[in-house]
Parts: structure tokens; sequence; C-alpha cells
């Protein structure tokens, strides 16, 4: 019973911590380009590409997302409240991936780390904008946990009126169990009881 719920909680989730890390990305690096306008043209050549792909991976992440809706509203019929979303979540995969992140695109651009990246202000700016960015999206996780577990509860109150109005509606055509029977003589015609006599 518990799996299903962290099963729910899961797949809301871990697409919104992602999308809040690479949100915090994009604007620390729209706040604060890296210096050196060569370095920033290797950068968006080379470590940005894969942004190509943000179309398909946002598509995965709202299928995730709806999943765990669907499941959150399901735990919402069997009147089983879901888990909250993980916090711990939230604390540690945005800071972490965007530090991966960061180093990795260094390396695909430059073919070398520098020893100074989390000195760079577009460092220091992205990982302090993550934890504004996974408060909110750790904020909407918890909405539509919420809301997907009331719409089940919704959903189930009114299936349990339906039932309750199709139970009585079948309670006040019912048939009686035995059928009353009238004997064949007094069905039968001038056998009524007899006259008193002439005086």
């Amino acid at each position: 019973m518990a799996h299903e719920g962290n099963r729910a909680a899961w797949l809301i989730s871990l697409p919104l911590a992602v999308a809040s890390w690479l949100g915090a990305h994009c604007l620390a690096y729209w706040l604060v380009s890296p210096t050196g306008g060569q370095h920033m043209g290797l950068h968006a050549e080379g470590g940005h590409a894969y942004l190509g792909y943000t179309p398909a991976l946002a598509v995965w992440a709202l299928a995730l997302v709806v999943a765990g809706l669907l499941l959150c509203v399901g735990d919402g019929l069997k009147g089983r409240r879901p888990s909250r979303p993980p916090v711990r979540l939230f604390v540690l995969l945005p800071p972490l991936g965007f530090a991966v992140q960061e180093h990795l695109e260094r390396l695909v651009a430059t073919g070398g780390i520098p020893l100074d990246l989390v000195l760079e202000p577009t460092f220091i700016a992205g990982i302090a904008l993550q934890l504004p960015f996974a408060l909110a999206a750790l904020l909407v996780a918890h909405a539509l946990n919420t809301i997907g577990f009331g719409i089940g509860l919704v959903l189930a109150s009114k299936l349990t009126v339906a039932r309750s109005v199709q139970g009585a509606a079948r309670s006040l055509v019912r048939l009686p169990e035995r059928p009353i029977l009238l004997s064949p003589a007094g069905l039968a015609p001038g056998r009524g009881p007899r006259a008193p006599p002439e005086g």
C-alpha cells in the first residue's frame, strides 16, 4: 500500500526536481554570462548542444507527472493518502545535478575542467538559484499530490452516492418473494354464498 503511494510521489517529484535545477541553470546563464566571449561561444556550441533535446525531455517529464497524478487519484478513490514528496530529493538533487552538469559541460566544450570553475560568477549564481527553484518545485509537487488525492476522494464519494441510489431504486421495485395464490373455488362464477331460506 505504501509502496504505491511512494511511487506516485516519486513520479511527480523527480521530473519537477530536474526541471528546477535546469531552470536555475538557464536563469544563471541569462543573468551572469561566463567571462570571455570566446569561452561563451565554445560553451554554447559544445556544452549546451544537448538543449536541442529539451522538447523530448519535456514530453517524458510531463508523462511521468501525469502518471504520478493518476496514481494519486487512485489513492483517493481507495481512501488511501499518498506519500508526501521526498524533501531530500529537492534538497540534494538540484545542487548536485547542477555541479555535475557544469563540470561535464566544460569538459565537453574545452576538453578540460578549470580548477577555479566553482569560483566563476555563473557557477555561484547557478548554485544560489537552486534553493528557491527547488523550493518552488517542491511546493508544486505537494500541490499536485493534494489535487490528485482530492479528485480521487470526490470521485469516490460520487460513486458511493450512485451505488446507494441504485440500491434504493432496486429495493423500491423489488417484487414480493412469494406470489399470493387465490383458490380456484373462489374464482368460479355462480358459486357465491347461499341465500337464506325463504320464509
